[in-house]
């Protein structure tokens, strides 16, 4: 009878170190991915930053490429921004959903000039310029920035976009 207690007992403390040993696992894969999100979600802001000096130092050009002189057409929703298939871009003006990913000869966006730190890419960025109003000698511009970047693993995507107004007096 002691014998079936002692191995009734062994079987239950094998049974909660498993659940224990689960649950650990669990809570290391929730923190690693959380981080994750955490470093792609500094390193598009930080893009982000980069894309706004861009525009306050009067840099911007629709010759450059990731500036955009004119919307694109979707750029105000969500699913124009999910990468796409992966297919070369086309035309990055009209490809939907945005091309952030371009193989080819065609670029779409800009890279930020420095990785983040821990992440496995460089961020990205775009700029278009939503509207341009020339009144009593001063031109007030209203741009549209989104930033990119994956983090660390490369799987974490973090799209951010912000609107930013530009007055320039002559």
């Amino acid at each position: 009878m002691t014998l079936l207690v002692g191995l009734m007992l062994l079987l239950l403390l094998t049974v909660i170190s498993t659940i224990g040993f689960r649950n650990t696992t669990m809570s290391e894969r929730m923190t690693g991915n959380s981080v994750d999100r955490n470093v792609a979600f500094q390193s598009a802001e930080s893009a982000g930053k980069e894309a706004l000096q861009v525009i306050e130092s009067g840099a911007f050009s629709a010759a450059t490429v990731g500036h955009y002189d004119t919307p694109l057409a979707q750029g105000g929703t969500t699913a124009h921004w999910t990468q796409g298939d992966g297919a070369e871009a086309t035309n990055c003006a009209v490809d939907a959903p945005f091309r952030w990913l371009s193989t080819g000869t065609v670029k779409c966006a800009v890279a930020v000039g420095t990785k983040y730190a821990n992440n496995a890419n460089k961020a990205q960025y775009v700029i278009e310029r939503l509207t341009q109003v020339a009144s009593g000698g001063s031109t007030t511009s209203t741009y549209r920035v989104t930033s990119r970047s994956t983090g660390g693993s490369g799987n974490a995507d973090v799209v951010l976009q912000t609107l930013f107004v530009r007055t320039t007096t002559p």
